[in-house]
Formats: structure tokens, C-alpha cells, sequence
């Protein structure tokens, strides 16, 4: 059992770097999924192996649901602290200096094109109209 929970705990460690949301919630309950099986597997199967199937499949849905909670508990704390930072950055502006105020970007559609022997999907393209500038504060 203590095995099962370093194992738990370690994925769950690993999986904290994923790139989005829904993959850090789906590998997440991917692997408490496996190990939730692994751990039903090697429980009390009873006499003659009755019972390691329904075991096996417990233990699964016990460890998958585990892992999909963990994962958005880890996803929810990731965003929050995401957002909790480029919040105290804006709060934190020094007195006095100058204000960069943002770009101007426009978007154009680019149409679906055959360009030689290859295809070129449809796709947005950005041109900045105006660059960021410094502005004094008034």
C-alpha cells in the first residue's frame, strides 16, 4: 500500500509539467488509473483468485478518479498562479516610470493556396501596426 501511494505521488509530480489543462487532468486520471489496477491486482483475491478481477476494476476506477481530482486540483493551482503573477506584476509598476502601453496588431486571413508542389492551409497572419511604445504617466 505505501508503495502504491510513492507511486501515486510520483506521477503525480511528473504529470505537473504538462502543456495544457485537459492533458495534466487526462494523465493524471490515466495514471491512477493504471496504478489504481496495479494496486487491485496485487490486493486480497481471495480464495482461488475469486475476487482479483472485481479487484483490478475497483482499484481502477478508484485510482482514476483519484488521478482526475489531482489533476485538476493541479491544473486549477497552475492557472491561479499564473494569473496571481501577471496580477502582481501590474500592481508592483514603480512610481514614476513611464507606461508601455501595448502593440496594435491586426489580423488578416490568409486563403488555402497550392504553392509549387505544396498545400498551404488557410491560416490568420499578424502584422503589427504599431509597435509598443513608452508613454508617460499623466
Amino acid at each position: 500500500m505505501g508503495l502504491t501511494i510513492y507511486h501515486l505521488v510520483a506521477s503525480s509530480l511528473l504529470l505537473k509539467g504538462c502543456a495544457t489543462p485537459s492533458q495534466t487532468i487526462g494523465l493524471s486520471g490515466a495514471a491512477g488509473a493504471g496504478i489504481g489496477a496495479i494496486a487491485g491486482g496485487l490486493s486480497d483475491p481471495g480464495k482461488d483468485g475469486k475476487y482479483r478481477t472485481r479487484n483490478v476494476v475497483i482499484g481502477s476506477a478508484l485510482g482514476g478518479a483519484t488521478g482526475l481530482v489531482t489533476g485538476t486540483f493541479m491544473s486549477n493551482a497552475v492557472e491561479n498562479g499564473k494569473a496571481e503573477g501577471k496580477k502582481q506584476a501590474k500592481s508592483e509598476q514603480l512610481v514614476g516610470a513611464p507606461l508601455l502601453k501595448d502593440p496594435r496588431v491586426e489580423a488578416r486571413w490568409v486563403e488555402s493556396k497550392v504553392v509549387g508542389n505544396r498545400y498551404v492551409e488557410g491560416h490568420f497572419e499578424y502584422q503589427i501596426v504599431e509597435p509598443a511604445q513608452w508613454e508617460a504617466k499623466q
